[in-house]
């Protein structure tokens, strides 16, 4: 597993910093962990991203920053945003992620401006063989590296009930993937964060919401920003929102969408919590969620 380094005063993050082209989606997946099904339409705006991008790659680096949502392609300036991220340097490579909806419709363009693309598929919503052949024959064609992933599984991943056993939050933190294992580190409105649910949980008003500095940091380009980026990123302590995040364990259940009035989960934080997987994750943090059925790997040749 590789961690968060801090090397001549800069912060480098092994895996991809996440940018959300979009915070809504086309589709309502029960426990969808970006909480897409409760946005209203927002996309991000290249030229916004690109001047927070730009000032914090004097402090920071990902191997690839990856352009996903909501789903991206519902924004119309992707392509322009996708090369607001490659111009600001902040990371070596591109990767996209989309359900895979509406890539049919995508133009060369957009096939030509990233160098990997990763397929979430989901059985209320599986493109036909012929569309994944075609994904298949356009990326190679285009030299995109294609992973197409096929989730049977989702994990709960919050409760609007506050958890008020400290332990089980400090183990629901120590094993989540996201803050300790796929570093997916986010960027939105000039704040940084070390996970989407630290944004989201409290922009849809659980606990009645709060303000982005609770759990993030407000990108800046003083000196000592890279320093405090790195403490913040390898801090021991959870965040307000691991009060009712339940990280990489919460129960498993088969995938299904609904309604957006049915979307809010029901239950008590300790009633979907997968002791369980809790225990398994203790020993080994990358040990696998069930969520994925299939995976396929297509390289650039």
């Amino acid at each position: 597993m590789k961690n968060v380094q801090f090397r001549n005063g800069k912060v480098f993050n092994p895996e991809g910093i996440e940018i959300n082209a979009t915070l809504h989606c086309n589709m309502n997946c029960k426990s969808c962990a970006h909480l897409s099904p409760l946005f209203r339409k927002k996309n991000t705006d290249p030229g916004t991203m690109y001047h927070y991008l730009e000032v914090l790659s004097h402090s920071y680096h990902a191997s690839y920053a990856k352009i996903m949502g909501g789903e991206p392609l519902l924004n119309p300036n992707l392509l322009e945003l996708i090369k607001a991220v490659v111009n600001s340097g902040i990371a070596d490579e591109i990767l996209l992620t989309t359900n895979a909806t509406l890539l049919h419709k995508a133009p060369d363009e957009l096939w030509e401006a990233i160098d990997s693309l990763e397929l979430s598929l989901y059985p209320s919503k599986l493109p036909n063989e012929e569309k994944i052949e075609s994904f298949k024959y356009k990326a190679a064609l285009h030299k995109v590296k294609l992973r197409i992933n096929y989730y049977d599984n989702f994990r709960f991943s919050y409760s609007e009930e506050k958890n008020e056993d400290f332990s089980l939050t400090q183990d629901v933190y120590d094993t989540c993937k996201m803050a300790h294992f796929w570093h997916s580190h986010t960027v939105i409105d000039g704040w940084f964060f070390r996970c989407p649910q630290s944004i989201f949980i409290p922009q849809q008003g659980v606990a009645g919401g709060w303000n982005n500095e609770v759990d993030g940091l407000r990108i800046s380009d003083e000196p000592e920003f890279a320093e405090s980026l790195y403490k913040f990123l390898t801090r021991s302590q959870p965040l307000k929102a691991c009060e009712y995040c339940l990280g990489s364990v919460g129960k498993l259940h088969p995938h299904k969408e609904l309604r957006r009035a049915d979307w809010r989960p029901l239950g008590k934080y300790e009633d979907l919590v997968s002791r369980d997987f809790l225990t398994v994750c203790r020993k080994d943090i990358t040990a696998d969620d069930s969520c994925l059925r299939l995976s396929e790997i297509y390289p650039v040749e």
